[in-house]
């Protein structure tokens, strides 16, 4: 049975948010672990590269730049697994590759996007999640709780849901009323709060099968849509 986010905006703009499942959560997870992996090789091979370089061109043996290179290795994978995440949540929309691949994404429970704390909250009780080794308490947690999160996202105050926003207040069954609804949105949206204009914007573009991407603001998404729409010289 699917699951659903409801969130209505204080201009009593109505949202739902179907929420994402424990199979398309736990494959975009491996999903992400590959990727990881490939990147974090990948760094190893050329710090590795790098160290016997230095050591090559200034005729020192290998073995001194040992523990600066460990040293070093292990902060820059440090920083690649948990900016990895935290990156993809904060600055792209709430995915990361893996959740790209699957249409899902992290939001707040106000369906507003997730700011760098939540992500850094929501990724450190990912280690109690892991328990007991395999992300039993995780997938127990998204299993038996009403909007599917797991310890990390109760924590943080966000949950995962699919991409298909849409509004509960008006069904758009025609180009014309979806051209409408984006030509009212661009007049009135002076007088929506930050996150309600965000919200519309996104869900609006969402049915010309749209996502907003990465680095762009809600001004960004109402001039795209003022585009697809043909009404950018009405609203100008």
């Amino acid at each position: 049975m699917q699951r659903n986010l409801e969130v209505e905006t204080p201009e009593a703009v109505a949202f739902v948010y179907p929420l994402a499942g424990l199979g398309s959560r736990g494959l975009a997870a491996m999903l992400d672990i590959v990727f990881l992996a490939v990147i974090m090789i990948t760094e190893l091979i050329v710090g590795f590269l790098g160290v016997a370089l230095v050591a090559r061109v200034s005729g020192r043996a290998l073995t001194l730049f040992g523990p600066w290179g460990i040293a070093f290795m292990v902060v820059v994978l440090f920083v690649t697994y948990w900016g990895y995440y935290i990156f993809g949540e904060v600055f792209r929309n709430g995915r990361t590759w893996g959740k790209r691949v699957l249409r899902i994404r992290v939001v707040r429970e106000d369906g507003s996007r997730v700011g760098v704390l939540e992500s850094v909250i929501r990724n450190i009780v990912r280690i109690v999640d892991l328990l007991p080794g395999t992300y039993g308490f995780g997938v127990a947690s998204v299993l038996l709780t009403r909007r599917a999160q797991r310890l990390g996202d109760m924590a943080a105050g966000t949950v995962v849901i699919e991409e298909s926003v849409r509004l509960t207040d008006l069904e758009l069954d025609s180009a014309g009323e979806r051209v409408s609804l984006v030509r009212d949105y661009l007049i009135r949206r002076g007088g929506l709060t930050a996150e309600a204009r965000w919200q519309v914007g996104v869900s609006l573009l969402a049915s010309y099968g749209e996502q907003p991407q990465a680095g762009w603001d809600e001004p960004v998404v109402a001039g795209r849509l003022a585009d697809l729409a043909g009404v950018r010289d009405e609203v100008a």
